[in-house]
């Protein structure tokens, strides 16, 4: 019996449900079913009654969840014990792109780790950055941004993502541009026009090289830059328009116009695949999903 099958076995009883217990746990049917299987054998007996509807604990299963919750318990204290003594695992480097400020979610997040006092935070808020490639080489956790199509991700196999909020993509310009009195615009509308974009690598400018490349547009020129507050100058100041979410427009004070055909982008929690499961990423999460009901 090993620490992982009990976990498994508590997880799978509170689901009711094989497949969504290993969705919880990212692991696949089959391999929960074995190790759950492997340990009723060696205990010999059956933990769970298998129907159609789903899981419903035995006997003998109620009671050994009874005495496991207990050991699940120990083993979290003892989990935390370790890491906060080692500072193992209780740092965590979070990705944040600009629609998490647009959106208002930064203020919930703070008050999300200020209840949590044993875990330090750092926060990664550059809109050049590459969140990708940290996340690959581990030196962030998680981001929560646009996820750039497979395109432009050869690895897009190796990270976890779940949408957060959906928008539909606009194009943003100064007040008085005359383009702002539209109701839409189409893509090709802004053949010869000058864009503002995130450095090159920054996701921003990945979605718009993107869009450009679909729709066969050829621009005056594209200004970038490592800010986003000195992206929204350059829009505000009419040198140029930028492609981003109508939340970008109320936020910074510019003008949106929605694309057509309906284009829509989501803000993205993004991790890799081996860390979703770590409590701490799991719980952050299970939280920016509570926010919004859900993706």
């Amino acid at each position: 019996m090993t620490i992982s099958q009990v976990l498994y076995v508590l997880e799978a009883a509170g689901c009711g449900s094989i497949s969504t217990a290993a969705e919880r746990l990212f692991i696949s049917q089959s391999a929960l079913s074995q190790q759950i299987h492997r340990l009723e054998q060696e205990l010999g007996y059956d933990l769970f009654a298998r129907s159609s509807q789903g899981l419903t604990l035995t006997t003998e299963g109620q009671a050994f969840c009874e005495e496991a919750r207990g050991i699940a318990d120990a083993w979290d204290r003892f989990s935390r014990q370790v890491q906060s003594t080692q500072r193992t695992g209780r740092h965590l480097r979070i990705g944040v792109g600009s629609r998490v400020f647009s959106n208002g979610l930064f203020p919930k997040i703070i008050s999300y780790f200020e209840e949590r006092p044993e875990l330090e935070i750092s926060f990664i808020t550059e809109a050049s950055r590459d969140f990708l490639l940290p996340l690959k080489q581990k030196s962030l956790d998680m981001a929560l941004d646009v996820l750039p199509s497979e395109d432009y991700v050869s690895d897009h196999s190796e990270y976890f993502s779940l949408p957060l909020i959906r928008e539909v993509q606009c194009i943003l310009m100064a007040p008085d541009n005359p383009l702002a009195h539209k109701k839409t615009l189409r893509f090709q509308d802004l053949e010869g026009s000058t864009m503002i974009s995130g450095l090159e690598q920054s996701s921003e400018a990945r979605l718009l090289r993107e869009m450009v490349r679909k729709y066969d547009i050829h621009l005056r020129r594209v200004y970038r830059s490592d800010g986003i507050d000195t992206v929204m100058r350059l829009v505000r100041g009419g040198k140029g328009l930028i492609l981003g979410p109508r939340s970008f427009a109320d936020y910074y004070g510019v003008a949106a116009v929605p694309l057509t055909p309906r284009t829509e982008a989501s803000l993205q929690f993004i991790c890799l695949k081996e860390r979703a499961a770590r409590k701490e990423i799991r719980e952050f999460r299970e939280y920016l999903l509570s926010l919004n009901g859900g993706p």
